[in-house]
């Protein structure tokens, strides 16, 4: 009996306990409760301007419309940065940003309960929220008429409460111009891909345009290099650049573009004469049509897409390749450049220089001046004099003509492997194109190297060979 009464007694007093008041846990601060809900973004964004985290947290009375991560990521997303850093400069700084998150806190307690329908509430940023009520759903008005709901409402803390919302809240602030983008960059935005290959052809080209202090550029699509190697018969940008005349001249041609000065669509009067980089001067026209460029053959392009702002000027997309008056080399010229002074010395002496001058397409193969050396040791002669003299003047003019194909064939013109091509003595080369080269083979079956090729001529091209060609000598 006493055991029951014990157990009784204390049955009773565990039921007494049980009816004493509970104490309860105290609110947890702005911080642990952004902290608790995973805020982690907006967290770092008050860490960043000092002395924000102790203000609010000693702040009398609060309420928080507080941004979720992903708020944030929508919010930089939209000023095209990628991290808090970009953004706190995308718009304008820390001053802003302390701005932004004023904007964000209602220096009074307001539960989602105490609101109107609609309410406008002053913050800490010195402007007005406007909050509306419908039902159970709470939505924020920010200064640029975007609108944020409140997901999670009522969040109690020490000194007031917090609403988790969809959005960042924008203020009325001054938010500086995104920087505009480098001559690269605009060039890659807008899939000019083969302007930029031709640029990075011309060592140093890229870099000059970048560091100019002013220029306006008339940008040609792709589909205009397109129409260009068609116009050219080339395959490729470099196929381009031989038949032009290599790098030199493209460098030209990519100048004519340029001009080195500032010139918006609307800076423009009805017609413009421009000098540009390539030494040469366009012509601009502009009508109520829109703005057209004329180069130095009569060619005119259409720009199509005007006025994209660059960080030292401006860039014009335009439907064609511009061509200035372009300086190729004659046969002797680029025989002389290339120091073949054998081989010039023994044309001069077949007199055959103003025929390769007036023809209307020549293909040359020029020997160097070691094929000569070599051809005079295997014949034991020690000069060209000699040798003309050996094999008389009219079988020199001869082997002269046999290194003259009367059509104008660059490398790349040539079929895999070997084919037979006329000459001007009269009988057929061999010219044979592999993964390795190009090889020419002449009637005594010797066979030699091009060890230079596609040099352009102003009436064909130059192949420079390691050997001297010999066609069939009586």
């Amino acid at each position: 009996m006493m055991n029951l009464l014990l157990a009784g007694a204390l049955f009773f007093a565990v039921l007494s306990c049980n009816d004493d008041p509970q104490p309860q846990m105290p609110a947890p601060t702005l911080v642990e409760a952004a902290s608790a809900a995973g805020l982690t973004t907006l967290l770092s964004a008050v860490e960043a301007v000092p002395g924000l985290a102790p203000a609010l947290l000693n702040a009398e009375a609060i309420t928080v419309f507080a941004p979720t991560n992903e708020a944030f990521a929508a919010a930089l997303a939209a000023f095209g940065a990628s991290s808090l850093p970009e953004l706190v400069d995308a718009i304008g700084g820390p001053e802003n940003l302390e701005t932004v998150l004023g904007f964000h806190v209602v220096p009074t307690v307001a539960f989602s309960s105490s609101l109107n329908a609609t309410n406008t509430v002053p913050t800490l940023s010195g402007q007005s929220l406007t909050v509306n009520r419908s039902g159970n759903t709470v939505t924020v008005v920010d200064a640029a008429g975007n609108t944020a709901t409140v997901i999670a409402a009522d969040v109690e803390i020490q000194n007031g409460v917090v609403h988790v919302i969809d959005r960042v809240l924008l203020p009325e602030i001054e938010i500086p111009d995104a920087p505009a983008p480098n001559l690269v960059e605009a060039a890659q935005a807008a899939d000019l891909t083969t302007l930029l290959a031709a640029v990075t052809a011309v060592d140093g080209l890229a870099d000059a345009l970048l560091a100019a202090d002013a220029i306006t550029v008339f940008a040609p699509t792709n589909d205009a290099f397109g129409a260009a190697l068609e116009a050219f018969n080339a395959a490729n940008l470099d196929q381009l650049v031989a038949r032009i005349g290599g790098l030199e001249n493209l460098e030209t041609v990519l100048g004519f573009h340029v001009v080195p000065a500032v010139a918006f669509s609307g800076d423009l009067a009805a017609t413009n004469t421009f000098p540009t980089l390539g030494g040469q001067e366009i012509t601009v026209t502009r009508n109520d049509s829109g703005v057209t460029v004329t180069d130095a053959l009569g060619n005119t392009a259409t720009v199509v897409a005007a006025d994209v702002a660059i960080e030292n000027g401006v860039v014009h997309v335009i439907d064609g390749v511009l061509l200035p008056e372009l300086t190729i080399p004659n046969v002797v010229e680029a025989a002389t450049a290339a120091d073949l002074t054998v081989l010039l010395d023994a044309v001069t002496a077949a007199d055959l220089g103003q025929a390769l001058l007036d023809a209307e397409a020549i293909t040359v193969f020029a020997p160097t001046n070691d094929a000569f050396a070599d051809l005079l040791g295997a014949l034991e002669l020690n000069s060209l004099e000699a040798l003309i003299e050996t094999l008389g003047a009219e079988a020199v003019t001869k082997v002269l003509q046999f290194h003259v194909v009367p059509a104008v064939a660059f490398s790349f013109d040539l079929e895999d492997g070997p084919q037979t091509v006329p000459t001007l003595a009269g009988e057929n080369l061999t010219v044979t194109r592999t993964a390795d080269g190009v090889t020419v083979t002449d009637a005594a079956g010797n066979t030699f190297n091009v060890v230079a090729a596609d040099v352009a001529i102003a009436n064909g091209v130059v192949h420079v060979i390691d050997g001297v060609l010999l066609p069939t000598l009586d």
